[in-house]
């Protein structure tokens, strides 16, 4: 960590130091950053109640314009209360690209990015910006560890190609990108980590419109995954025919936003061909919010938000057995934003969260909880510095 640190400070203080060249422009160093106290009531699995203060989520950005046309850009996050030492929160490096801008209709994005998926995906990390503390669940940085965040939305891409069409007062948003697939080496056992271990692609898109203040679109995916290689392990099956199974993520956005009225929707669906006709791992979620502006300051809103995911169990009874199961976690939350200035948002939220398994009967499930739920109090203050 103290390289990581050293490097940061250097690249500041290069930014200042170094004499702009004809289309260059200084190094831009700024960030966001958000800082919450919940209250969690006790659930029925024997979690809580608890108390907490947490630094959610801080983000720290470099941008330069490069040559006429040309901008690079570096994106740090840090989440929970980040430290090494103590083994809290985690740091991941988001963002390192360079972009080229030839014209509205056509920009070229090159190096780690966060693509275009739905409307939410590219700007989850604005969270001054947003009206929420915790964000619909599956844009939620801060639950990485809870939540499969990456099979519901594609985190990464590699190259971009983006833009909009203007046609009267209607604009056309087009995005296409490629990435890795999700069989990323992270064994330094089996050599380089953070590669790719097979030759396949992850595939994207976005087309979109937008009148005014309205925009809408539809999204889409197409990987290849070795993610149930271990299933096939645990059955005695051919781990080839498990081997390269597609993954597909769907989704559709709807968003707007007047002097008075705040509205955005979306919908996710994920498909897995997982080898095993008896057996689905398919999982949805979709949210919707709408809030009212009291003020240039003040928005109060609602929202909810709805997750149906399908599992498997593997339990060794003597032999081994599997059972389908799906898993349904609902939120209905209501909350504000207030803008203390253009820098700091004072937030409040509260959600009410039921969590469902439509387990299948069978003696040895029968000691799990199929139901519980629990209500979440949280504040928070958003910095832009």
């Amino acid at each position: 960590m103290q390289y990581l640190r050293t490097i940061l400070i250097a690249l500041v203080c290069c930014g200042s130091l170094l004499t702009a060249q004809p289309g260059e422009s200084p190094l831009r160093t700024f960030g966001y950053f958000q800082n919450q106290f919940e209250h969690v009531t006790g659930r029925e699995d024997g979690v809580g109640p608890y108390n907490s203060f947490l630094m959610q989520q801080l983000n720290l950005f470099f941008q330069k314009n490069l040559a006429r046309d040309w901008s690079a850009f570096v994106n740090f996050e840090l989440l929970n209360s980040y430290s090494s030492s103590r083994q809290w929160g985690g740091i991941n490096l988001e963002e390192a690209w360079v972009k080229y801008r030839s014209s509205k209709q056509f920009n070229l994005k090159i190096g780690l990015q966060i693509p275009l998926f739905n409307n939410l995906n590219a700007i989850k990390n604005r969270t001054p910006l947003l009206p929420y503390i915790v964000r619909p669940l599956v844009y939620e940085s801060s639950f990485n560890e809870d939540i499969p965040l990456e099979e519901y939305v594609p985190q990464q891409a590699f190259v971009q190609v983006y833009g909009f069409i203007p046609s009267g007062k209607i604009k056309i948003e087009h995005a296409v990108y490629l990435g890795n697939s999700p069989n990323i080496n992270n064994n330094s056992n089996y050599g380089q980590t953070g590669v790719d271990t097979t030759d396949n692609f992850l595939v994207g898109g976005r087309l979109g419109i937008r009148y005014d203040e309205l925009r809408a679109g539809i999204s889409g995916t197409y990987e290849k995954t070795n993610f149930f290689e271990t299933l096939g392990r645990f059955l005695q099956l051919p781990v080839s025919d498990f081997r390269d199974l597609p993954r597909y993520r769907l989704g559709s956005d709807l968003s707007f936003r007047s002097r008075k009225l705040f509205l955005e929707a979306e919908y996710i669906d994920v498909m897995y061909e997982e080898g095993l006709e008896a057996y689905e791992l398919d999982k949805t979620f979709y949210y919707g919010t709408m809030g009212w502006y009291f003020s240039e300051q003040l928005l109060v809103y609602g929202t909810y938000w709805d997750i149906h995911q399908n599992e498997v169990i593997i339990l060794d009874t003597g032999q081994l057995r599997l059972y389908n199961y799906r898993e349904i976690v609902q939120v209905a939350s209501a909350g504000f934003s207030y803008n203390l200035n253009d820098r700091i948002a004072l937030k409040g939220q509260y959600g009410y969260v039921d969590i469902q398994l439509e387990i299948p009967p069978a003696p040895e499930l029968s000691n799990i909880l199929d139901r519980f739920d629990y209500q979440v109090f949280t504040c928070a203050v958003s910095i832009i510095f």
